[in-house]
């Protein structure tokens, strides 16, 4: 939801980071890489109910993700890159909320409709790139992207939050888990009927 002004204010400093970055030789792909590497370790620190480190480890994976675009723009964006960026990421969220099933099992019923949820939103976030790209339709909020970026009420900074307040408050994580996959169904409304208009505004004026 403020992903795009967020983008706004962390922009220049990222990329400051990554020509720092650049310098010392590290590729977008290497950075991407490494940031599931820590997305890894926020997970098996979940499982062992070490929740402060499960929270360093998810900032180092949030950190990797924006500095790998940020050196990615600065260099060759490539769409290899896009690719593995994109799939990591929703591994990565889709194991985020599975680790709250080893720590109480009695969490699995939240985890299931979140993980529903998670498909629900990512389908429609991959499908809404496909249309806007099979249609050749120009649509930009300023900001590049290797793809068209389907926005929401449940983007990347609410995401992180929902996941940092699942650290924060594990005892709760059931009901957190079960308010944000109810968000994320109305970002998935929310997109369908915003690709529904597009698509019927270029019916009409053909």
């Amino acid at each position: 939801m403020i992903d795009s002004q967020l983008n706004k204010f962390l922009k220049p400093a990222l990329n400051e980071i990554a020509k720092q970055f650049i310098n010392f030789g590290f590729k977008a792909n290497f950075i991407t890489f490494v940031g599931f590497f820590f997305g890894l370790c926020s997970f098996y620190f979940i499982v062992n109910s070490l929740f402060i480190n499960a929270i360093i480890f998810l900032f180092l994976n949030r950190f990797c993700d924006g500095i790998d675009g940020a050196i990615a723009r600065l260099t060759k964006e490539t769409d290899v890159g896009a690719f593995y960026d994109i799939v990591l990421d929703f591994i990565f969220y889709s194991l985020f909320p599975i680790a709250f099933i080893f720590v109480d099992i009695n969490n699995s019923y939240s985890v299931c409709f979140l993980l529903l949820s998670f498909v629900a939103t990512q389908t429609t976030f991959l499908a809404s790139a496909w249309i806007i790209e099979k249609n050749k339709i120009s649509i930009s909020d300023g900001h590049k992207k290797s793809f068209f970026y389907s926005g929401g009420i449940t983007e990347g900074f609410e995401t992180i939050t929902c996941f940092t307040l699942m650290l924060l408050f594990h005892e709760f994580a059931d009901y957190i888990a079960y308010i944000f996959g109810i968000l994320c169904w109305i970002t998935f409304f929310t997109r369908v009927n915003f690709i529904k208009k597009i698509l019927n505004f270029k019916k009409n004026i053909n």
